[in-house]
């Protein structure tokens, strides 16, 4: 380029790949004005919507009707694919069988508020697998991302971060109802069941702004001539730093042969919610167990949930195992056993505990059947056929796992403190801002030293065994942080598998190492394998009190004089 200097040169370059990956995902809404242009010209227009139970709810997807109505050449095709109570992480999923099998050339996604516990980085990767999936479709449907509304709000950002950076038009539920309800001085409940749910009359506002929002579009797509349409664009760089879960998909299990006979098919539930299932297979036998080969690095499964149902262990080639609970109501949930392993041939191992296991958490029911629906696995693009290692938590060892609670009698506390105000005065809901605070520096320094506060014993009369529940001990409803200290004795040094059935949020050190970190919801109960010393160890336990109460159980397993894995981060919990 004759007459720039040399110093500028770089610098346009910089702008140029700064501005590039944004202008190839075009502006938001052009794909959807080329799929109304087509609409109008008499093609057919397959319109799916997916979501969680806000979709669900929608009817036709709040516009399904009027799309037929606007594009009347057209023969318009309507599919709702909500599914109560989940969000993006199974979303990536479902988009194979709930999505793309339809040949989808409009797509909307709402997935605001079910993602809401989700980690940032994790939202943003779930997002983006679902809109380069569908954008590498055959025929690429148009996107439209719904960011559905709370009373208190909700995190779009993560959301719209994802819909801008490829050019994907946006419909703000939030702010249609925010300034609904500011212009007719109206209280929240006209238009909702409760904090998330549309009644009918904000299921006809939602339908209202869409239309809204989309009339424009179709008004573009008519004076659109024919031939006119935008040859196919590039996808700009992943905004995620973790690779994209491009092959992830559900796997029915119902035709599943168990060798030992423990699991047999059983047809869907009858009850509404069957519908999300092709049936499954079931066991009910303590000990049964069931290994299932995946290639891939991401696994997990989609189940059943009954209030007369049991619990399961589940891993992955061994390593630290979860407890799932399938009783908590009717219905159904899922859950990610292990992602990111190194890619290649692993086992998803399944497991009822023992009649005698005792590592659930308050209340949960250790026997009865167990309905196990899809298998979720994910990157088998990547994977070769190199069988991972073993790890210590195989199905025998999860077969003979017997857990002892650490007693109420062992347990002694400290607190209340009060969680303070936050910088703008209001008071908190919860102890989220405050479980990072060092209320008693020394202890949390060195929690083997004794702090000079008056400790207090948990008496046997003051709940379940084993149970440390600080709002009945203190008769407060009031956000609080408190400290727990307990003694178990091991007869020799070796590992253990220790439960913990903890409130969002909670801190616990093991002789003096803290060990585990909560700060959001997360499976209940938490497993991680510990190792314990010959004679007296000293577990510190800080807990802050949530909406989900303000209590703590601790369990052990012993395992055996093996090293533990690395223990994995807790994850989110299941819808």
């Amino acid at each position: 380029m004759k007459g720039v200097k040399r110093w500028v040169w770089p610098a346009l370059v910089a702008l140029v790949l700064f501005v590039a990956p944004r202008a190839l995902a075009g502006e938001p809404g052009r794909d959807v004005v080329e799929t109304f242009a087509r609409a109008h010209r008499g093609e057919p227009l397959r319109y799916v919507a997916i979501g969680g139970s806000i979709t669900q709810a929608s009817g036709p997807g709040w516009v399904g009707d009027w799309l037929r109505e606007v594009f009347p050449l057209s023969a318009v095709t309507v599919v709702n694919s909500g599914m109560s109570g989940t969000g993006s992480s199974l979303g990536i999923f479902r988009v194979e069988r709930d999505v793309l099998a339809h040949q989808p050339d409009l797509v909307a996604i709402e997935f605001c508020v079910n993602d809401g516990g989700v980690a940032d980085e994790s939202t943003i990767r779930y997002m983006e697998t679902l809109v380069v999936r569908l954008k590498s479709a055959p025929r690429p449907p148009a996107i439209i991302i719904l960011e559905a509304a709370a009373r208190t709000g909700v995190n779009l950002q993560r959301h719209r971060r994802v819909a801008r950076h490829y050019g994907l038009l946006e419909v703000d539920f939030q702010e249609a109802v925010d300034a609904r309800l500011a212009a007719e001085g109206k209280a929240w409940s006209v238009y909702f069941s409760d904090d998330v749910h549309p009644n009918r009359a904000g299921h006809a506002l939602y339908a209202e702004t869409m239309r809204r929002v989309l009339s424009p579009l179709v008004e573009e797509a008519r004076r659109r001539a024919p031939g006119d349409a935008s040859p196919r664009e590039m996808l700009p760089a992943p905004l995620s730093v973790k690779p994209l879960l491009l092959d992830a998909r559900l796997v029915p299990l119902q035709g599943w042969m168990d060798k030992a006979g423990d699991w047999r098919p059983v047809p869907a539930p009858t009850e509404w919610w069957g519908r999300f299932f092709q049936g499954g297979i079931a066991a009910e036998r303590p000990g049964a167990a069931l290994r299932i080969p995946f290639r891939g690095t991401t696994a997990g499964v989609l189940f059943a949930l009954r209030e007369n149902y049991g619990t399961f262990f589940l891993n992955v080639d061994g390593r630290t195992p979860m407890h799932v609970v399938a009783n908590g109501r009717n219905g159904f949930s899922s859950v990610l056993a292990e992602a990111d392993l190194p890619p290649g041939e692993h086992t998803l191992n399944v497991v009822l505990p023992a009649a005698d296991a005792s590592g659930g958490g308050a209340g949960a029911k250790i026997g009865g059947p167990v309905m196990l629906g899809y298998l979720l696995v994910a990157g088998e693009n990547q994977a070769g056929s190199e069988r991972a290692a073993e790890g210590p938590f195989g199905v025998e060892t999860l077969r003979e796992l017997r857990f002892e609670t650490v007693p109420t009698a062992a347990w002694s506390w400290t607190g209340p403190f009060p969680v303070p105000a936050a910088p703008d005065g209001r008071a908190p809901a919860d102890a989220i801002s405050a479980i990072g605070l060092p209320f008693l520096p020394r202890l949390e320094n060195a929690p083997d030293a004794d702090e000079a506060v008056e400790w207090r014993a948990v008496s046997a009369g003051d709940g379940e065994e084993g149970l440390v529940d600080f709002r009945a001990l203190t008769g407060s409803q009031e956000p609080g942080v408190a400290y727990a200290r307990a003694l178990w004795r091991s007869e020799t040094e070796g590992v253990a598998l220790l439960s913990v059935a903890a409130d969002y949020y909670a801190w616990l050190w093991l002789n003096g190492e803290r060990i585990l970190t909560l700060e959001g919801p997360h499976r209940v109960p938490v497993f991680l394998p510990v190792r314990l010393r010959a004679g007296e160890n000293r577990f510190v336990l800080k807990i802050g009190a949530g909406s989900a109460g303000f209590s703590a159980r601790l369990k052990l397993a012993p395992v055996g004089p093996v090293d533990p894995p690395p223990a994995a981060t807790p994850g989110p919990a299941t819808p």
